[in-house]
């Protein structure tokens, strides 16, 4: 398995330094110098892609549409995909596609692609700490049970199933979800999906404002992805104690 010390031995070979290592795997200096000082895993997509560098495969060129970067984000979003894995394995894909198309001109239309099956398997253990309404305000049901995934649960991170289908098609009803602990100001900008708790219950929704039409005054409410719902308001008295982070595609229970 490729090492630290062969990426740095091989970058010195050929005269390149960590930032275009960098660039070329559309991460920041920051991630590289953890990849190579400090042993921190590279993900797999990204070995991959170095691989691919490192066996002096020719880059490819292509030509990107005018709103690329919007398309890919609204990609990366749907599929509930990190933004830097989706390009590597959009990257990736097209690499192999170029292989099979020397024939043809170099520069090709950039044609976005399903992005590849993640390699690593499920070596994690985490609890799923309870549920979680995607709906009406409602009491959590404390059902703990512990399951497998491929991706640690970090320090501030735990994992809720979600109940309701208010957050679809993005977040599934019976969903597992990845929440973030928020305890303390400023409230989290508009558009992020947190986890609420009231007198009422606990919830997860969108954070969305909505002018007040008694007092004139923008206020926070609590905002369903699905148009079937129906806002949340207002949002008063209670408190965020979650931000979501990511939708589990892989786990199974342990």
């Amino acid at each position: 398995m490729l090492k630290a010390k062969d990426i740095k031995d091989w970058l010195k070979t050929i005269g390149k330094n960590r930032e275009w290592l960098a660039e070329k795997t559309l991460v920041s200096k920051r991630s590289v110098d953890g990849w190579l000082s400090s042993g921190n895993p590279i993900p797999p997509a990204k070995l991959a892609l170095i691989e691919k560098l490192m066996s002096g495969e020719e880059e490819i060129e292509f030509e990107l549409p005018p709103d690329f970067e919007k398309q890919l984000r609204a990609m990366a979003d749907e599929m509930h995909k990190n933004l830097e894995d989706m390009v590597s394995h959009i990257l990736q894909v097209t690499a192999r596609a170029h292989q099979k198309r020397k024939s043809e001109a170099p520069s090709q239309q950039f044609i976005p692609v399903e992005p590849l099956p993640a390699a690593s398997s499920l070596n994690y253990s985490a609890p799923v700490i309870g549920n979680i309404a995607a709906g009406a305000l409602t009491p959590g049901d404390n059902i703990p049970y512990q399951i497998k995934t491929e991706r640690p649960v970090g320090k501030w991170e735990y994992v809720l199933q979600v109940e309701g289908k208010s957050m679809e098609p993005i977040i599934p009803d019976g969903s597992l979800v990845v929440m973030r602990k928020h305890t303390i100001p400023p409230i989290p900008k508009v558009g992020t999906i947190v986890e609420y708790n009231d007198e009422r219950g606990v919830t997860l929704k969108k954070l969305g404002r909505k002018k007040n039409p008694e007092t004139g005054k923008m206020d926070y409410v609590l905002h369903p992805l699905n148009p079937d719902f129906g806002d949340i308001e207002p949002m008063d008295g209670g408190k965020i104690s979650g931000i979501y982070v990511e939708t589990l595609d892989k786990w199974e229970k342990a």
